[in-house]
């Protein structure tokens, strides 16, 4: 209850520090780089020391893709019934089909499901969700916003795949398998476990920072439709496969539907905008879609906890 209880006093502080003016417009980027540098290594590190390595942790390194694949379907049946146009579609790909793992997955998954938990978010974040933004992400993105040119993909691919291979909580999860064998001093493990407990409170103020929101006005139905594939469908989608498909329904697989629950990419969002891909929409579903997260992620632990 106590991490539930920081978790909800660290957004509303970064709603709160957002609307006093006391910090710089760009605060929210300069604190999520902080987050990603200093906070999020050190769990990554020790969650990849401390997980099992079973065959069950094949469905979190998978959920990305299969909701990623799910999107496709259901954006691409709903793009014909509404006649949405190609840049709202791509846009629906990029945020409805890819969820936020680690600024709000990581934190949330420690206050439902306790740290000792954390490790799944970083199966479903590599090889899943920075995968996927890697490489099918930036090619649909580069297709629909016109730079159809071999050149233009392979270069949008390569620095993606670059950026992957250069961020830190996946070198540090490489690292942490690497030197599994290797019995480190308690004082190492102890102090990276301290300054990652400052990654819920940092990670949370960041996303209450950059929280604005707005009316949809003219996007509800599109709004709807992505939201609904985000918040409900990609969740019960990844429930249904981990009991159907991997049969498993266990305390991992609890976990991975609940990360499939999160709001949208924040990242998606950025290569959305960047690609021209209804910037408006993809605004939306961030800003929106993160306030309605916490009241339907409570609601995923529950029926959760009851499946």
């Amino acid at each position: 209850m106590d991490s539930i209880f920081i978790a909800a006093i660290s957004l509303i502080a970064g709603v709160l520090l957002r609307l006093s003016g006391r910090l710089p417009a760009d605060a929210d980027r300069v604190l999520a780089v902080v987050v990603i540098q200093f906070c999020v290594p050190p769990v990554a590190f020790l969650a990849a020391r401390a997980m099992p390595l079973t065959p069950e942790i094949l469905l979190p390194g998978s959920m990305a893709w299969i909701m990623f694949a799910g999107a496709f379907l259901f954006f691409g049946l709903f793009a014909r019934l509404l006649g949405l146009s190609r840049q709202t579609f791509g846009c629906l790909m990029l945020t409805g089909g890819l969820s936020n793992v680690i600024f709000i997955g990581l934190p949330m998954i420690e206050a439902f499901f306790g740290p000792n938990m954390a490790y799944v978010a970083f199966l479903c974040d590599n090889p899943g969700t920075s995968v996927v933004l890697a490489v099918p992400a930036v090619l649909l993105a580069s297709h629909l916003s016109g730079q159809n040119d071999a050149r233009s993909r392979r270069e949008a691919l390569l620095d993606a795949l670059k950026r992957m291979l250069l961020f830190p909580p996946f070198q540090a999860l490489v690292l942490g398998l690497l030197l599994r064998p290797v019995a480190l001093p308690d004082f190492v493990l102890s102090g990276l476990s301290r300054i990652g407990t400052t990654l819920v409170p940092l990670s949370l103020v960041t996303v209450g920072l950059g929280l604005t929101l707005r009316l949809p006005g003219s996007r509800t139905k599109a709004l709807t439709v992505g939201l609904a594939y985000k918040l409900a469908l990609a969740p019960a989608l990844i429930w249904l496969v981990a009991a159907q498909g991997f049969g498993n329904t266990g305390l991992v697989a609890q976990v991975t539907v609940f990360e499939a629950a999160m709001p949208p990419m924040v990242l998606g969002a950025i290569l959305a905008t960047e690609s021209g891909l209804d910037a408006e929409l993809a605004s939306l579903m961030v800003g929106i879609g993160t306030l309605l997260s916490f009241a339907t992620l409570p609601v995923w632990r529950w029926l959760l906890g009851g499946l």
